[in-house]
């Protein structure tokens, strides 16, 4: 610890780290150490291939082919340049000592909403599933910046978001990876930009409901000192015009201008409209990518002489049913039926043609 309370860094250790994350190898010599990179982030770092680094104090004692690795050196500046680039990608196996293996037709029951249908369970299985804990960062903007942190958990293998399941993960035990991996593949990825579009605003929602107060009320604000401005202006130009010794051009032309009013007093309005608006962006900050034992549970939906099979997820992390995508807008939903065309679908969705997720 330093000397203000705080885990000191170990400056190396991240270097070497960082490294290995980028398919380089490091071998232990003492003071310093060996690195091996691929070509592609050798270049990157502005690097041969093959070089060693180590503290400052070894790299300056007659030892110029030691690189050195200390705060505010440039072989640290352009590693943390480069690992900045990018969000953090981690991976980690959930661990559990039991997974509910019962009572799955009285869950689904309790938790969904059936429309004009049924459900009936049919059987039950292990298995094992995908979910990716996206943490972004938000930037609300309007005549003033909000900024701060979202997560947002989606099952990667049916694209839906899980309400809750972050801040049920504390107590999960994790096994996490230290090999290097590559992420998400593009469709993963274009999923995600789906789901932060589809369901962002929602969920930062509540923490800016303040912000967007304030940003109401100073709209409204300016809107009615423009209004009151307006209107006093145009009393003054009609009083105007009853003043003795006026021409008709001078009338008519001050007559034009009190016509002409309402069309600037709405593009000043539509200014403020602009301005106080708020425009919320996301952009990732982190994503850990899980893999999960689960439960599937094989079901039936019955809408009158029409039935579909089709399968549900049980989560040992929120200890509940997964929600359940919509064949026709992909989003998730705990209120399903079975549409005309045979497919299952979310109360807005019904009678509307399947889309390919």
């Amino acid at each position: 610890m330093n000397s203000d309370g705080h885990e000191q860094i170990d400056v190396m250790d991240f270097a070497c780290r960082f490294f290995k994350s980028r398919g380089g190898v490091v071998e232990d010599q003492g003071l310093v150490r060996d690195i091996l990179l691929p070509e592609e982030t050798a270049q990157s770092l502005g690097m041969d291939e093959f070089f060693r680094v180590g503290p400052e104090a070894v790299a300056a004692a007659g030892r110029p082919t030691v690189h050195a690795v200390q705060l505010h050196t440039p072989l640290l500046d352009r590693i943390l340049t480069l690992a900045g680039q990018s969000a953090p990608f981690a991976r980690a196996e959930l661990k559990f000592d039991y997974i509910k293996t019962q009572g799955f037709d009285r869950l689904i029951k309790e938790r969904f909403q059936f429309h004009k249908s049924k459900i009936q369970v049919m059987k039950t299985g292990e298995a094992r599933t995908r979910y990716l804990i996206l943490t972004c960062r938000y930037t609300a903007q309007s005549d003033e910046i909000k900024q701060g942190l979202v997560e947002i958990c989606i099952n990667l293998d049916t694209g839906v978001v899980i309400p809750d399941m972050s801040r049920n993960l504390f107590h999960v035990q994790k096994a996490f990876s230290v090999k290097h991996a590559k992420g998400l593949n593009e469709k993963e990825i274009e999923g995600m930009r789906t789901v932060v579009s589809r369901y962002g605003q929602d969920l930062v929602k509540d923490r800016l409901a303040s912000f967007v107060d304030s940003m109401n009320r100073r709209f409204q604000r300016d809107t009615a000192s423009l209004d009151a401005y307006y209107q006093a202006l145009e009393k003054e130009m009609r009083q105007n015009l009853n003043r003795s010794g006026l021409s008709q051009d001078l009338i008519r032309e001050r007559e034009e201008k009190i016509a002409m009013i309402p069309a600037e007093l709405a593009a000043k309005k539509k200014d403020l409209l602009n301005k106080y608006g708020i425009r919320i962006d996301f952009k990732p900050a982190a994503a850990l990518y899980l893999t999960s034992a689960c439960v599937t549970v094989f079901v039936r939906l019955i809408s009158g002489r029409s039935h579909t099979d089709f399968s549900m997820t049980y989560n040992p992390v929120t200890k509940d049913m997964d929600p359940v995508a919509c064949r026709a807008c992909g989003a998730g939903t705990y209120d399903i039926g079975l549409s005309p065309n045979g497919q299952i679908n979310c109360p807005d969705c019904f009678g509307l043609p399947v889309t390919e997720q």
